[in-house]
């Protein structure tokens, strides 16, 4: 019998086996949970738009994708609009381009969680600001808290900003903005010595920069009667806030990690320490100067700033109808008032007499009637600073002048309005009611403002129709109820628009005879280096026909500051 030698069953190949098991086994795992959490995903996504429409039933929106929004029909836009311009004027063009009617909707997640049901009616308008006033979005503190502080009245909202507009309403009422018209005509004289250099140096310059150091330096009379002096130096405070601003969050975002920046904390610390400081220094000895009782404010030549009418409405009726105590929190609460006076009164006001210049010019027939209204008013240019200091109420008398104000603010609103959604508040448009449940309700005025059945002509320059007959824009018939509103409607329209008018006017009497003043963006790109200078390049530099498109910088403001050219006006 033979014996066959035994065979061995202990393969080499089996441990290479077992591990393929093993990999394919980890494989099918990870490919599993992979499957589950896009399952996930794509249930979020059904879920997310299902209650959207929910909500927003039949309401018209761009170009609607299921997996992503409303996002290709906005980013559609950018390959003929400038990346860096305000996304109200974006919001234009979107709305003229879809025929978007009265309210549409954007719903731009996942890239954004920002549900925005937009009004550009001023009827629509009306029910959310006007007759129920909703909140401020809720997001807006965390791009202009660091500016403006936590107990500003941007951002505060119920009782705690009724009691806070209440302190500073008196500081700027009409009749008393009167009695501060020396004041401006002061600062505005220095901005005179300021144009006077430019015209010598021939140099080109960003407008915006001179025009925000006077409205600065006017705030800080108004607010606190302290000369801060940034036409004329540096000063620290000035910096400071500038610097704060500066360092805001980008309210349109490129990419994910645009506004992760991990210095920007500090920076927003640094800057609000020094602002802060500067400011509660200055209160301070105002309220070294009051007497002893704290029962009369101190008066200075006849000026009372906004910060000692406030104080004197808070020892009357202090934050319950009882007599205050000025102590640490109202410090606070005083300095934050300040500082978004400063925020938004400059802001404002710069932008606007920016494109005020570069309209006028651009429009010789329509500087010839303001220069020769300014004639008639106040006599020749080189008396006008005693013209208005003498009599204020001269500034009541030029109405083309306030004309072509509100037809830059109606071209150029300087920001828009985004309020909080709530169940219990809906919008009404031909005879169909939308809930504003979990959104953001955004009047976008920039779109208000160029509608056509609105204001004829929506995109040209035409202060004539803002006059009575005779002298109106034929084509206008009326100024329809609500449609124009740069500085918003409601109990949350802006304290300080009768201040912008008037420093407006005063700035514009005192200018706009003796300077020609002109953007010069040609001569600015080749400067820079910039490829077709002066050009629009196809709508990439430039929106509605100018190159003077508005940029967003926490609010909008006029492309590279508007560089300009100043020249003495020869006669």
């Amino acid at each position: 019998m033979s014996i066959q030698p035994a065979m061995n069953t202990t393969s080499s190949h089996h441990p290479v086996e077992g591990f393929s098991t093993h990999y394919r086994s980890s494989l099918n795992a990870i490919l599993f949970v992979a499957a589950s959490l896009a399952a996930l995903y794509v249930a979020k996504v059904i879920n997310h738009r299902r209650e959207f429409r929910h909500l927003h039933g039949p309401l018209p929106s761009p170009p609607f994708s299921m997996w992503f929004g409303t996002i290709p029909g906005i980013a559609g836009l950018y390959k003929n609009s400038p990346s860096d311009t305000h996304p109200m004027t974006t919001m234009t063009v979107l709305w003229r381009k879809y025929n978007l009617g009265n309210l549409y909707f954007l719903d731009n997640w996942p890239a954004s969680d920002w549900r925005q049901l937009v009004i550009n009616d001023p009827a629509v308008a009306a029910q959310a600001v006007q007759q129920n006033n909703l909140h401020k979005y809720h997001k807006y503190p965390d791009y202009v808290g660091h500016v403006v502080g936590k107990t500003s009245m941007l951002t505060t909202e119920d009782q705690e900003w009724k009691k806070t507009r209440a302190l500073f309403n008196p500081g700027f009422a009409a009749g008393h903005l009167m009695t501060l018209v020396p004041g401006i005509v002061d600062d505005t004289t220095i901005f005179i010595k300021v144009l006077n250099k430019l015209a010598d140096s021939g140099e080109i310059k960003p407008l915006d920069d001179a025009l925000a150091r006077l409205t600065i330096d006017i705030m800080g009379h108004v607010v606190l009667d302290h000369d801060l002096n940034s036409q004329t130096s540096e000063n620290e405070m000035v910096n400071g806030f500038r610097g704060s601003v500066r360092w805001s969050p980008a309210t349109v975002t490129t990419h994910p990690f645009q506004n992760l920046n991990p210095i920007t904390p500090i920076a927003h610390w640094y800057y609000t320490r020094i602002t802060d400081n500067y400011i509660k220094k200055v209160i301070k000895q105002r309220l070294a100067l009051r007497p002893p009782e704290n029962c009369a404010s101190v008066k200075k030549s006849g000026r009372r700033p906004a910060i000692d009418l406030a104080v004197d409405e808070f020892l009357v009726a202090g934050d319950d109808g009882k007599a205050g105590l000025v102590d640490a929190r109202f410090l606070q609460v005083a300095t934050d008032q300040m500082k978004t006076f400063l925020f938004a009164g400059h802001d404002t006001s710069s932008s606007t007499l920016c494109y005020i210049y570069h309209e006028l010019n651009t429009h010789p027939e329509a500087l010839a009637k303001v220069r020769q209204e300014h004639d008639d008013v106040f006599g020749p240019s080189a008396n006008a600073a005693e013209a208005i200091k003498r009599k204020p109420a001269l500034l009541n008398e030029i109405p083309f002048t306030l004309a072509v104000i509100k037809e830059v603010l109606r071209l150029y609103p300087p920001a828009s309005t985004a309020r909080e959604g709530s169940k219990s508040v809906s919008l009404t448009t031909n005879g169909t009611t939308y809930s504003t449940e979990k959104t953001m309700v955004w009047i976008n005025l920039h779109t208000i403002h160029r509608r056509a059945d609105l204001f004829p002509e929506p995109d040209s320059f035409i202060p004539e129709r803002f006059l009575p007959a005779p002298n109106n824009y034929p084509a206008q018939k009326e100024i329809v109820k609500d449609s124009w509103r740069p500085f918003e409607k409601g109990p949350r329209g802006c304290i300080g628009q009768e201040l912008a008018v008037l420093e407006m006017k005063i700035i514009m009497v005192m200018t706009s005879r003796d300077f020609d003043i002109s953007s010069a963006y040609e001569e600015w790109d080749r400067m820079l280096g910039r490829e077709k200078p002066g050009e629009m390049l196809d709508g990439r530099r430039g929106m509605f026909g100018t190159r003077a498109y508005q940029q967003v910088r926490t609010t909008a403001k006029p492309s590279d500051d508007m560089p300009a050219r100043v020249k003495r006006r020869v006669v």
